[in-house]
This record gives C-alpha cells, structure tokens and sequence, in this order.
C-alpha cells in the first residue's frame, strides 16, 4: 500500500512471523512500537514472549534483525531487508531483497527485482527472481527460475533454471553445476572445470551468456 510506514522488527531470538495483505492496519501481537522521527515503525519483542507476530498492508517495506530464530514473511512485500545469525528464513513475496545470515535454511518464493543473499552455511532455494546474486562458502544452491544470476560458492551443489534473458555467472570450489535454459536457447557457453567434466548439451550460440569456472566438480549445461 503506498504511504505504508517502514517497519523495522528486532530481537535477538524468538520467531518473528509477519504477514502482508491488501489495506490492512498495522496489528502487533506480543511486541512494542516505537515510531522515529524518520516515521519508521521500530518494533520489538516482549520479553515474556517467544515470537512477534505483525499484521502489515501488501508492499511495505520492512527489515528484520534477530540473532537466532525463525523469521517468516507471508504475502506481498516492497523491499525487504533481513540479516540473521541462524535460523530458518521463509519469504513469499518481494519486490526486492537484502538477505544475510551465517546459517539455516532460506527459501524465497518471488522476489521481482534484485535478490541478493550472502550465507555461509546455508541450503537456499529461490523459487522466481529477476535477478539473483548468491555468496555462499557451504550449502546447496537452487535459483529455480532466474533472469539472471551471479552465485560465488566455495562447496556446494549449485542449479539454476534461467530465463535466458541476462547473464548466469557461477564461481565455485567444489561442487556439481547444473544450468538448464529455455528450449531452443543457443547460449554462449564458457565454461572451465580444472578437474571435473564438462558438458553443454545445447547448439552454441550468442542468445545469453552462461559463465562457470570451477577447480573440481562437474558443469553441465542443458535445455528444458
């Protein structure tokens, strides 16, 4: 909802649960509201309390910080910022967003615009981003369908599904590299394994470029 104030929640463990839907007020269970003088919203756990729970209209913009526990945003979100030290991370639905955590599990639904996540031990799964840009040391990688993506990984199985618009780039230790493009796609494939076999299975071209450089762990690149 345009106007929405930022909202900004903070806690150092407990789940925190959010929940976006079309016109609604602000609702907060089990947690305390401060408004700055920048008109963000700044939230806070209870002490007696093990989550917050936040009721919020579609497309606001929030950020998250705790240092353990779940975090869940549900529904349509603008630009969501979130960082973490561990904890499992669910997010539907955003326009745009800014994801740290040390470890835990991160599965993102839709995310419209730039999906930017650094990890280090962590399993991450996109469902649909524009464009997604991973760092992770540890931990499976699957952008189930991007635009485009940069991934930097040390170990760690890697597969992306891309829309064959923008350039997929992916950097890795060790670690097995999947690519699958549209049917028909003709990419421009450079790909280098130092040891490890490498395969692209489709007719080479100039439609999108594909980039992966790995020391040991097999590339291959298909269509589907």
């Amino acid at each position: 909802m345009p106007g929405s104030a930022p909202l900004k929640i903070t806690t150092r463990s407990g789940n925190v649960r959010v929940r976006a839907e079309p016109g609604a007020e602000l609702e907060v269970v089990d947690g305390s509201i401060e408004t700055r003088d920048d008109g963000t919203l700044h939230i806070r756990r209870l002490p007696s309390s093990s989550v917050i729970e936040v009721r919020c209209a579609s497309g606001t913009e929030i950020t998250v910080g705790t240092v353990s526990g779940k975090v869940e945003l549900l529904g349509a979100f603008g630009t969501a910022r979130v960082a973490t030290v561990s904890g499992r991370i669910r997010i539907e639905e955003v326009a745009r967003l800014d994801l740290r955590t040390k470890s835990g599990t991160i599965d993102i639904g839709t995310c419209s615009d730039a999906c930017r996540i650094m990890t280090k031990s962590s399993a991450v799964h996109v469902g649909r981003a524009g464009r997604a840009t991973v760092a992770a040391v540890s931990g499976v990688v699957h952008l189930e369908h991007v635009d485009g993506a940069e991934v930097k990984t040390v170990s760690g199985k890697v597969v992306v599904g891309a829309g064959g618009k923008d350039r997929v780039s992916v950097h890795t230790v060790s670690g097995k590299v999947e690519i699958q493009v549209p049917p028909a796609t003709k990419p421009l494939a450079r790909l280098r394994s130092v040891s490890g076999h490498v395969q692209c299975d489709c007719p080479p071209g100039h439609d999108v470029e594909i980039a992966v450089v790995s020391v040991s762990g097999a590339v291959r690149v298909s269509s589907g």
